[in-house]
């Protein structure tokens, strides 16, 4: 019997066994550390390709044939400037403006109203919502200077805050050719100065585009609600008083298109009224790539007014959350209607510029487990209409 040979004792193979274990744990401690690290990589990788390929995108749909709608901002000014969600809380009905704010009824608003200066006042050189202002038609001792704040507007009334159809002051009651008519007599004048449409060098918050044939619009805003992958517990205030809370929400760009019909004012193709194909914009559709409509006729086919919400499209993904949108665009005045005023800064072609903030959801945090630096964007886009023909 060889007593010599030897043997491992209980603690050489304990302390084998503790070896081993511990070579096993660093090594699973350093593949989960890469793969966390390869994971981390690639969403960050994957968000920032997203981030450019839709911050292009919304690029690509302010510049597919728009410049910038004058007509929907004095829409705007008139009506309210007012907002909630980082957007105007009060819809403009895109100028299917309907009488008394109601909707299916007969009693739509029948004509424009025209700037017409008094006798013994010149029109100032500002809109005449509130002031000299009157139908087609007047007579003696009809109602004048009717007040139009709140009020929405219909398309075309913008370019006629430009004339002043008593500019001669005299007593002929405004009538210079006795039709009846305050409007195209030998006293019009052309102003070609002011109103504005927007106040200049302040984020105005949405865009409103138009094409060049003015047939069909595009409006982009932003908006916020709470995001759903958040943790169930939290809330998402967008109260300035609850900032703290704004890390549980998610701001997104919408946009909405819409296409022009020629239905008159009742907005009713089945009724032919004496203006129906007449080529004057009465009657915007909300556009069929967001109804899957055919708008061939009212049937079929959806109004633009209160309902535009329920239409309306992210156009960012659900994991990507806009934490600042900005829009400035310049100038505030329409150029055709402005040229004769002096100021450099006006008469220039339309542009805007865009400021915005990106950054990862609750989607996306979630699988990341280290902090996101946001993804600033600057950008200036022309919007004169070569770029739309």
């Amino acid at each position: 019997m060889n007593l010599n040979k030897k043997a491992f004792t209980l603690i050489e193979i304990m302390l084998w066994i503790v070896i081993v274990s511990l070579v096993i744990v660093g090594w699973f401690e350093s593949y989960t550390r890469v793969w966390l690290w390869k994971i981390n990589l690639m969403e960050k990788s994957n968000m920032q390709k997203d981030s450019f390929y839709f911050s292009e995108k919304l690029f690509q749909i302010i510049k597919e044939g728009w410049t910038l709608d004058y007509e929907e901002y004095f829409n705007r000014a008139t009506v309210s400037t007012s907002f909630w969600s980082w957007h105007y809380s009060t819809e403009t009905w895109f100028w299917n403006f309907w009488r008394n704010w109601l909707i299916n009824t007969t009693t739509y608003w029948d004509w424009f109203y025209y700037c017409i200066s008094k006798n013994t006042t010149k029109m100032s050189a500002i809109w005449c919502v509130t002031d000299f202002n009157t139908n087609i038609t007047w007579t003696a001792g009809a109602t004048r200077n009717i007040n139009y704040t709140w009020v929405r507007q219909r398309y075309g009334q913008y370019s006629f805050q430009f004339i002043d159809y008593n500019v001669n002051f005299d007593n002929d009651f405004w009538d210079e050719d006795w039709d009846l008519e305050v409007i195209w007599d030998d006293d019009d004048e052309f102003l070609w100065d002011w109103p504005i449409s927007f106040t200049a060098w302040n984020d105005i918050k949405e865009l409103y585009l138009i094409s060049w044939n003015k047939k069909n619009r595009t409006l982009i805003r932003w908006n916020v609600n709470r995001d759903p992958d958040a943790p169930a517990i939290q809330t998402c205030s967008i109260s300035w008083l609850n900032v703290i809370t704004w890390d549980w929400c998610r701001w997104t760009v919408e946009f909405l298109k819409l296409e022009w019909v020629d239905w008159w004012l009742d907005h009713n193709s089945a009724v032919i009224d004496t203006t129906q194909n007449d080529w004057v914009v009465d009657t915007w559709l909300i556009d069929k790539q967001f109804t899957w409509l055919s708008n061939l006729n009212t049937l079929n086919s959806i109004i633009a007014w209160s309902n535009s919400n329920n239409y309306r499209k992210p156009l960012f993904p659900t994991w990507i959350n806009v934490t600042d949108f900005k829009v400035f665009p310049y100038p505030n005045v329409e150029t055709k209607y402005f040229w004769k005023n002096s100021n450099i800064s006006s008469n220039i072609s339309p542009y805007v510029i865009l400021n915005f903030k990106l950054k990862p959801s609750w989607e996306t945090r979630n699988k990341l487990k280290n902090s996101w630096r946001e993804l600033n964007f600057n950008t200036t886009i022309n919007l004169t209409d070569i770029y739309s023909k």
